[in-house]
């Protein structure tokens, strides 16, 4: 005779939204809020809620011990060549205790991970450097849990219009190029640093942004840069060191920070505190010298968002 046996709550691997309210010991109104702000790991299925056990575990212990994880770091936002070199090596020494990460996805998309704690840091990039950091504050308070996080700021690189061989010799100026309705473009998404400078430069120059003649649209800063080095586009914006590296010529618009952002209690971390020392001068001195384009401090200013 078969029995059914009724899975009890420690087999199922998904609970209900009675079943964690039970678990943490809140009320289910509490549950509701914290899953619709994102809080908790959880999705609806055909209008309910259920949660993933594993993820809830994982995200109990993360609060218990104030984000203490001292094997994980993954961190997302812009794309960048240096970052990237830095991340390399650092995972290379690591490998068998840690896993670090570096996901680029662009800047918006990189906070929005980072907002819904999905992502422990974020490199952001927004159009030109301004001294007081006004334009990253004033991005960064767009977002929910942005009162929990700093800025580790002092990063710089130079962003202008990476152009093919044969224009260089042409087009001098941004207005050349913005200008000349032949010239094919290879664009970035809106959530991109690259983007947001483009349209800057653009509107500077009393040019809308969507008269450029789009060529191809890129997901990466490398895709973009390749495709104009294929002859797919004429021109795309970029940094200074991915015109050298690609062989292509480059007309300077900004130098653009670069900045850190995580949460409070991620900043005090080993791996992200072994992170800045190499982001300060460990590595990122003499890469910043091999690639051309960086501005590397010895020191990153820590910026507080209240």
């Amino acid at each position: 005779m078969n029995v059914l046996v009724k899975p009890t709550l420690d087999s199922n691997p998904f609970l209900t939204v009675p079943q964690l309210a039970a678990l943490l010991h809140i009320n289910e109104k509490k549950v509701y809020q914290l899953a619709g702000d994102g809080e908790l790991p959880g999705t609806k299925i055909t209008g309910k809620w259920i949660f993933p056990r594993r993820l809830i575990e994982d995200w109990i212990t993360e609060n218990c011990h104030s984000g203490v994880l001292n094997d994980r770091l993954i961190v997302t936002g812009s794309e960048d060549r240096l970052i990237q070199r830095v991340f390399n090596r650092y995972s290379a020494e690591v490998q068998n205790n840690a896993l670090i990460s570096y996901s680029p996805c662009g800047t918006r998309h990189g906070l929005r991970m980072l907002d819904t704690r999905r992502a422990d840091a974020c490199f952001i990039n927004w159009g030109a450097t301004d001294q007081d950091a006004r334009r990253h504050l004033g991005l960064l308070r767009s977002y929910k849990n942005h009162a929990d996080w700093v800025v580790l700021r002092g990063l710089q690189r130079q962003q202008g219009l990476i152009i093919s061989s044969r224009l260089a010799l042409t087009h001098t100026k941004p207005f050349d190029l913005l200008a000349d309705p032949t010239l094919k473009w290879a664009l970035r998404n809106e959530d991109s640093g690259n983007n947001r400078l483009l349209l800057d430069t653009c509107s500077e120059h009393e040019i809308d942004l969507t008269s450029l003649n789009e060529g191809i649209r890129c997901n990466s800063e490398r895709g973009a840069v390749a495709a104009v080095c294929k002859g797919v586009a004429d021109v795309t914006c970029g940094v200074e060191s991915s015109a050298s590296e690609f062989n292509l010529g480059f007309v300077p618009l900004a130098s653009v920070s670069l900045d850190l952002v995580t949460n409070k209690q991620t900043y005090f971390r080993t791996l992200l505190q072994h992170l800045v020392t190499r982001l300060q001068h460990t590595d990122a001195q003499p890469l910043a010298k091999e690639l051309g384009g960086y501005s590397v401090p010895e020191t990153l200013e820590l910026i507080t968002l209240d």
